[in-house]
């Protein structure tokens, strides 16, 4: 039987890559799934075809429908084409399963955590107990809400896609009978030659609608770097990323730039000598980890930073879990020029091993083998002007997602 010709993704909302690392991988399996001849139909939940987001996936041949009545005219009308449904998050996952299912019974199911909700949930109930936090018995409630959603989308759902090996053994012990793949981030090669700036500059890189980044930034700049500027008083912070809340803009200062969302990075990387990851919470694994790499800057984090990554500690990236054990990391990269050249070097053979394209590809093309077969689609003006797309026969050349 043929592989499925047609795809059908569903997430929270159009990926913004340029955004957050949950959307970059998706982005980049979005671009192997054209590059391996499928044609791809996104469905985001929240109903809005943000530019210029929906307009590079249209020109890229990837049809966008918004409209929920109009998706759900889609999937009655010709639900029976679609081969295999990538269904992105509990909250999309669960809402579109039943329609899926029923209206597309023969098709692969993908449940993609993007990462384990509910491990991230736990250990962010666990620091709050640990704190002593008033809304610790809400979060620890909250995680327990995820743990049965996810548990009950792994036993349902065709195939469960998970991030890691970590996970995919977590998974696996919850749910022994579960089809679980791992299909991870997709890195480019490492930039090992790019230079390092002068000034002893960390940088720390993060969407703050996610939590962690939140507690991550205020962490770093209330507990870890003020033990670095007893040492390095020169030492300044930048901090990157989009959506950043008072919480975080409170702590610009003479040596923190709250920078906020930027078009481009590599001027940041061009100029930092440290990426910096102190997590004290979270699951799956970390982009800002890999990009950093990526742009061949040496990284210290935390253990469940580096967690799922492959990367050694004292190896390829130097780790503490304490405020004290970051910042002597710290101090000692940002002194030491030779350790963080081997760093660069280690880390980047690492991140090529596990976070090649390649990878993702071999992974994708065992759950489309999987899957049924599709036949073409046609433009149909039935479905509504949101869906005013020829989604293309089933192709073999590579089409980029620019």
């Amino acid at each position: 039987m043929p592989p499925a010709d047609l795809v059908l993704v569903v997430d929270h909302q159009l990926p913004t890559p340029d955004r957050d690392s949950g959307s970059l991988r998706l982005h980049r399996i979005i671009e192997e799934l054209l590059a391996l001849g499928r044609q791809v139909l996104f469905f985001p939940e929240n109903g809005r075809a943000e530019r210029p987001y929906a307009d590079r996936l249209r020109a890229a041949g990837v049809g966008v429908i918004t409209d929920r009545a109009q998706q759900t005219r889609f999937l009655s009308d010709e639900g029976h084409r679609v081969g295999l449904a990538l269904l992105c998050r509990p909250g999309p996952a669960v809402q579109m399963l039943a329609r899926v299912r029923d209206a597309a019974p023969g098709c692969l199911v993908a449940y993609d955590t993007v990462d384990v909700h509910f491990r991230r949930l736990e250990r962010q109930a666990a620091l709050a107990a640990a704190q002593g936090s008033a809304d610790r018995y809400v979060l620890r409630a909250r995680a327990d809400s995820m743990r049965a959603v996810e548990l009950l989308l792994a036993r349902e759902c065709d195939v469960t896609l998970v991030v890691s090996d970590e996970e995919r053994r977590l998974l696996g012990e919850l749910v022994p009978d579960a089809w679980i793949e791992v299909l991870s981030n997709i890195h480019r090669p490492a930039r090992t030659t790019l230079e390092r700036g002068s000034a002893p500059r960390v940088l720390f890189v993060g969407n703050y609608l996610h939590e962690p980044n939140v507690d991550a930034a205020r962490w770093l700049c209330t507990e870890i770097m003020p033990l670095v500027w007893a040492e390095m008083p020169g030492a300044t912070v930048d901090l990157v990323g989009d959506a950043a809340p008072p919480a975080v803009t409170d702590l610009a200062g003479d040596r923190v730039t709250v920078h906020g969302w930027v078009p481009e990075l590599e001027p940041l990387y061009r100029r930092a000598r440290v990426a910096v990851a102190p997590l004290r919470y979270g699951a799956g694994v970390k982009g800002k980890v890999g990009e950093a790499v990526e742009y061949g800057v040496p990284v210290v984090g935390t253990p469940i930073a580096f967690e799922g990554m492959g990367l050694a500690a004292g190896t390829d990236v130097l780790a503490g879990e304490t405020a004290a054990e970051l910042a002597g990391q710290l101090v000692r990269l940002l002194r030491d020029d030779e350790l963080a050249a081997r760093l660069v070097t280690t880390a980047g053979a690492g991140l090529a091993a596990r976070f090649d394209a390649r990878v993702a590809r071999t992974v994708l093309d065992r759950l489309l083998c999987s899957a049924p077969a599709g036949t073409p689609f046609h433009q149909d003006p039935a479905h509504g002007a949101d869906s005013k797309f020829l989604i293309p026969t089933c192709r073999t050349e590579s089409v980029s997602v620019r």
